[in-house]
């Protein structure tokens, strides 16, 4: 016997549950409606009877009948009213009207109370002293009022609404299900689709891509589909990428230990050749505006800062961290560096404000990193040139901002600059700003490197007002 395929078996079911959905929702929709209607509909007669209570009060103490029967012939003007009833509190009808209704019958009641609230005159007399004359005491009940209704309007609406929620609904099964039929055959063919691409892949074939159907789900499916194929492609890249980053660092460590053994071995030589060539000068009365003596004056003084850097750099610094007004830092960094820029024709401007900001630190380090930026940007604005340094604070954070006249730097190098031995300088060592990152992590603050929209580059390093204890107890090597 052939067994029903997947697309009858789904058309199938969903008819079915089309069916027994829509009649579901015609029950409870009656249910509701019916539920509705008669709840607003007594709500509204209740009301007719309190309004009918609240008025009738005086004309029941007064004992007007001809005011009461002409208040309950207005009532019963109300369509499906039936019969107005009022009694006194001894039970006594002092009205009893009907009026022609077909259907059953209900009936709801408003007890008549003496209320006494406002000096209100009825014929000259107010309430107080009628209900006095009466014997009656406020809110003792002097009448009731009764109200028949009838239902069968309620009764016949809601046949035609529940016919007309029979006919909708058989209609709506059927074009549900007509819609169902035609959505559903290209959604089957896709997942067939979908279904043999995945054996294909399961073969091994990792290159196979699937083309994006025109169903939303189904061309949802496909690309996660092809997603998957990506990342697979993706991981494998990845972890081609820490393989590589892994022995990048491991070349980095082992290169970090190579330059403290060769700068430490050159050193000493280095010390013996600039003392040596001390003793030449002084022997041979030579200066420095010597040619040949300035040159090995220059290649000295260049080799020496290549060595103080690579050490620097290698060498793991234990910061001493202590409190430290991180504006008078800042302050007195500029004036160090407009004695060195004297000559030049660099501007340097600073805003700095006056007022202390302290936070726990070490200075060396900090003047130090902050140097190495405010060096870089004194040399990349050239001849000519304006440096400035902005510093403020946050809540959280002491903020120096350094920007430069330069060039700038170009966006697809961005992300090289704080990378160790990176320099774009013939005279750099490209491990001034690495430097600079490193004592800012160990201030566990940020440093960052962008171009401004007037040119230029800047600099902005963000160093945390942390609390002493706090950092104190995790205290971090540079490096």
């Amino acid at each position: 016997m052939r067994t029903i395929g997947f697309h009858p078996r789904l058309l199938l079911a969903a008819f079915l549950l089309i069916c027994v959905t829509t009649l579901i929702l015609d029950v409870v929709g009656v249910h509701i409606t019916r539920n509705f209607m008669y709840k607003r509909f007594n709500d509204r007669i209740e009301f007719l009877a309190k309004y009918l209570a609240l008025n009738s009060e005086v004309s029941i103490l007064m004992g007007d009948r001809n005011r009461l029967n002409s208040l309950v012939l207005n009532l019963l003007g109300e369509e499906d009213v039936a019969r107005v009833t009022i009694l006194d509190n001894q039970g006594e009808i002092l009205v009893d009207q009907r009026n022609t209704v077909s259907g059953p019958l209900s009936a709801v009641k408003a007890p008549v109370l003496l209320k006494i609230d406002r000096d209100e005159t009825v014929l000259f007399q107010d309430r107080k002293s009628l209900s006095r004359r009466a014997g009656r005491n406020v809110g003792e009940n002097v009448g009731e009022v009764r109200i028949a209704y009838s239902t069968f309007g309620i009764e016949q609406l809601i046949k035609e609404i529940t016919l007309k929620y029979i006919w909708f609904s058989i209609g709506l099964s059927i074009v549900s299900a007509l819609v169902f039929y035609i959505i559903s055959r290209p959604m089957v063919k896709e997942v067939k689709q979908l279904a043999f691409a995945a054996r294909q892949v399961g073969r091994g074939d990792l290159e196979l891509r699937v083309r994006p159907g025109k169903i939303p789900e189904t061309r949802s499916l496909a690309i996660d589909f092809n997603t998957m194929l990506d990342s697979l492609n993706k991981s494998k890249e990845a972890l081609d990428r820490v393989s590589r980053e892994m022995i990048k660092q491991k070349s980095l460590a082992e290169m970090g230990k190579f330059s403290m053994m060769i700068a430490h071995e050159v050193k000493n030589p280095l010390s013996i050749i600039k003392g040596s060539l001390d003793i030449l000068k002084k022997d041979m009365a030579l200066t420095s505006q010597n040619t040949m003596v300035g040159y090995i004056e220059d290649e000295v003084r260049r080799l020496n800062r290549l060595i103080e850097d690579f050490l620097l750099f290698a060498r793991p610094v234990k910061p001493a961290f202590r409190p430290v007004d991180l504006n008078a830092l800042a302050r007195s960094l500029i004036e160090r560096f407009e004695m060195l820029t004297s000559e030049s024709d660099i501007r340097l401007s600073a805003e700095i404000p006056n007022e202390p900001v302290i936070a726990v630190a070490d200075s060396d380090l900090l003047v130090r990193g902050l140097g190495n930026i405010l060096k870089n940007a004194c040399e990349a604005a050239g001849d000519n040139g304006e440096v400035s340094i902005v510093c403020w604070a946050t809540g959280d954070f002491w903020v120096a901002e350094i920007s430069d006249s330069g060039e700038g730097i170009s966006p697809d190098k961005l992300h090289k600059v704080f990378e160790p031995f990176y320099t774009d300088r013939a005279t750099g060592t490209g491990l001034g700003l690495a430097f600079t990152r490193q004592v800012v992590t160990a201030h566990r603050g940020i440093v960052m490197a962008d171009n401004a929209a007037t040119g230029g580059a800047v600099f902005r390093m963000e160093i945390p007002l942390a609390a002493a204890r706090e950092i104190s107890e995790s205290t971090a090597n540079v490096g």
